[in-house]
This record gives C-alpha cells, sequence and structure tokens, in this order.
C-alpha cells in the first residue's frame, strides 16, 4: 500500500503537471486572441466596454477567467486600459510578440505583448492566482473520485495478498505446531508453486536429521545394552578373584566401585536412550505417591520423610517412579551421612502440582543450579562418584510430562531442593 500510495501521488503529480501546462497552453491561445481583439477594436474606435470580452472555461460548473487588456504607448505610458487593471504597463517598452510572466503591483501576471501601429502594443493579462484557482476547482472534483478508487485499491489489494498468503501461514502454522520429535514431512495444504521447492527442501532436511537422531538412538542404546553383559561377567570375576586370591582388599574394593560406575553409567544412558522416542502417547494414570514410595529401595544412610498434601499425581507410573528414585539416591549421595531427605507435594494456585525432594546436606551453589540438568555436569569437591546423568534423567521425565524442573534451598536454609511442577490436567 506504501508503494501504491507513493506511486499514486506520482501519478498525481504528473497529471496536475500536464493538465497545468495544457491548461496554460489554452488560456495562453486565449490571451493572443484577446490581444488580436483589443488592436481591432482600438482601430475601429471602440470603447473598453467593447474590449471587455470574458472567454469561458467549462469543466462541470461555468468558471470566469476575465481578461485585462492595456493599449500601451511607445514610451510605456497607458493609453487605455479595462476595468481593475492595472494602471502600469505589464510590459512598459514592449517591441515584438511574446508570452511572459510578470510582477506588477505584487501580483503575478500571465501576459501577451501583440504589437500594433505607431509602436502602440496591445497587452492582454490574467492574474496566475485565478488561473491557480481554476485549478484548485478541478482538482477538488477530481479527489473524491480519485481518493475512492484508491480505497477500492487498498482493499483489493488486501483481499488478493491474504489470498495468496494464506497456503503459506497454513505451512508455517504446521512447521510452528512440530515438536523436537516430530521430524515427519511438513504437508501443507494447496501451497503455491513457488512455496513447494522450499517445503520440498525442509521435508528433505527433516528426513535426514531423522534419520541421524534414529541412529543415534540405536547406538546409544545398542552399545549400552552390550556394554551392560561384559560389566557384569567382568564384576563377577573380580569377586571371584577377591574370594581365591591373597591380594589387598582396597584394591578389589576399588575396582569393584570403578565397575559399579560403569554399570550406572550404562544403566542410565540406556535408559535415557529408551526416554527418547515416548515424547508421543505417553500414557498417564493416577499414581499413589505413598505406595509408590513404599515400593522404592530407600538408601539407609538417611531418612526419608513424607509431607504429601497431594497424595495422587497424574503420571506415566514407571517413569515417575525412575524420577523419584534419582531424586532421592541424588539427596541421600550429596547430603550428609544421617541426614533427612523430604519429599513433599502441594496444590499449585493454578492447578498444578508440585512435587519436591529436598535435603539438609551441603547444597548446591545458586550461580551452578541451573546447570544441574545437564548431562554429565558434576559438582566438583563433593567426593562423592557419579556420572552425571541422574538428573538429566529426571529433567527428561519431567519434560515428557510437560512439567518443569527447578531448583531451590533445601530444608531449613540448608541442603538442595528439586522441584517438579506438573500442570493443571
Amino acid at each position: 500500500m506504501g508503494t501504491s500510495i507513493g506511486l499514486w501521488l506520482v501519478s498525481l503529480a504528473i497529471v496536475v503537471s500536464v493538465a497545468w501546462s495544457a491548461t496554460g497552453d489554452v488560456l495562453d491561445d486565449a490571451l493572443e486572441e484577446g490581444s488580436r481583439l483589443v488592436l481591432q477594436l482600438a482601430r475601429q474606435g471602440e470603447g473598453a466596454a467593447g474590449a471587455s470580452r470574458e472567454p469561458r472555461m467549462e469543466h462541470g460548473e461555468v468558471l470566469k477567467l476575465r481578461m485585462y487588456y492595456q493599449l500601451v504607448a511607445p514610451d510605456g505610458s497607458v493609453l487605455l486600459r479595462g476595468e481593475d487593471t492595472p494602471e502600469k504597463a505589464f510590459v512598459p517598452h514592449a517591441r515584438h510578440k511574446e508570452k511572459t510572466s510578470v510582477w506588477v503591483e505584487g501580483e503575478l501576471w500571465r501576459v501577451y505583448v501583440r504589437p500594433g501601429p505607431r509602436g502602440i502594443t496591445a497587452q492582454v493579462a490574467q492574474p496566475m492566482e485565478e488561473r491557480l484557482e481554476m485549478l484548485e476547482d478541478m482538482a477538488e472534483d477530481l479527489a473524491w473520485p480519485a481518493l475512492t478508487l484508491l480505497a477500492l485499491l487498498g482493499l483489493l489489494s488486501w483481499a488478493l495478498i491474504r489470498r495468496l498468503l494464506r497456503p503459506l501461514e497454513d505451512a508455517a502454522m504446521r512447521i510452528d505446531a512440530k515438536s523436537p520429535h516430530d521430524l515427519a514431512p511438513v504437508q501443507a495444504h494447496n501451497p503455491p508453486r513457488e512455496l513447494q521447492p522450499i517445503l520440498d527442501a525442509l521435508n528433505a532436511l527433516l528426513a535426514r536429521l531423522a534419520t541421524a537422531l534414529d541412529g543415534e538412538r540405536r547406538f546409544t542404546a545398542d552399545a549400552a545394552h552390550e556394554l551392560r553383559t561384559p560389566l557384569a561377567a567382568l564384576r563377577m570375576r573380580v569377586q571371584l578373584i577377591e574370594r581365591e586370591l591373597k591380594l589387598p582388599t582396597t584394591h578389589l574394593q576399588q575396582l569393584r566401585a570403578d565397575l559399579d560406575r560403569c554399570t550406572a553409567l550404562v544403566e542410565s544412558l540406556l535408559a535415557l536412550a529408551r526416554l527418547e522416542p515416548q515424547a508421543e502417547g505417553l500414557v498417564r494414570e493416577a499414581v499413589d505417591l505413598n505406595a509408590l514410595l513404599d515400593g522404592l529401595s530407600l538408601p539407609p544412610n538417611v531418612r526419608v520423610e513424607r509431607s504429601l498434601a497431594v497424595p495422587r499425581l497424574r503420571a506415566a507410573p514407571a517413569l515417575l517412579n525412575s524420577a523419584l528414585r534419582n531424586l532421592i539416591d541424588n539427596a541421600a549421595r550429596y547430603g550428609r551421612v544421617g541426614g533427612r531427605v523430604r519429599v513433599e507435594t502441594m496444590q499449585l494456585p493454578h492447578g498444578g502440582i508440585r512435587l519436591a525432594v529436598r535435603d539438609d546436606g551441603m547444597g548446591v551453589p545458586s550461580e551452578q543450579r541451573a546447570r544441574l540438568g545437564e548431562r554429565f555436569f558434576r559438582v566438583l569437591g563433593t567426593g562423592q562418584t557419579g556420572n552425571g546423568l541422574g538428573l538429566s534423567i529426571v529433567a527428561r521425565i519431567a519434560a515428557l510430562h510437560g512439567a518443569t524442573l527447578h531448583f531451590e534451598e533445601g530444608l531449613e536454609g540448608r541442603g538442595l531442593g528439586a522441584v517438579l511442577d506438573f500442570p493443571a490436567d
């Protein structure tokens, strides 16, 4: 519309310029004819009344443009002039025919000069202001039709562009509706041929990305699965060596701890690999949290308390079991010996449910809490072994349920609190 209005204004300026030039030529011709009549009447001894002819131009309504004449002597004095004509000669010392614009008595005039006998000149003029008034009247008559056509152009442009862009908006909505786990081709409804190459390229990219991600998931799952068997066999052999050979116990204990850490890492990788394809079709049901906690194998070195204001939570039971087990194990591992761990739930104002696991251990600095859900990230200086995947598994389970995971202070201003906010059903 900005371009259309700009072109419309340029076109209007061109039309006005052409109209002004054409109208000026017509009026100049009228001045020339008027000067001839003035000389002719002067020769016949006609009075001023005979020379006061008023030519008319018609455009919509009759517009009268008076012509003002003078008979000027060779010395520049005015011998005869029409009514309301300036006393001063328009062109005092004219010698030949000419059309010119002059300022007389503070007003701009358009003058035609015609030489006559004995050096007398007939000078017929019109004020430029009157010419402009006539052009303004013409412009006013044309303004409303032009503005109406411009409004129709705007409406038509809006309707056509809206219709032409609808397939593009449809394709954009379909792309925006995709999740990170939905890599199916984008199917737009009746796309224009200009959009089809873009959709084809995007679908080809999605296909390559889906192939790469599937390969990565299969590799992770297969590698984790295949590593479980040799690690289990290796641990069994370490136990046999410990029974049969007289070796320092500390070395074998360290070896068993390293094997247990590798096994835990493999189990965590396998759990993450299994969680990836579960973004769609997650089956939820009302889970009794007391029964779920009763079934967990809780660490013996901490007291696990319960403060369940909301005893039931809609979630996938197996995934919720895994999330709670990881959170409690993490709190027990990094809390203090003989410390407390509390599992609590509460109703949120917007209808959701908050599930939190808090401890009273040494806690985590606030500047490092934002990284706790990252894979393989571990807080240094805790003196505990781990692989940095437990909280990553919890974060992934939270994302599958549409919940958010964040971290706060623990019990009584100490330790760490892992908080899961589940949305309302």
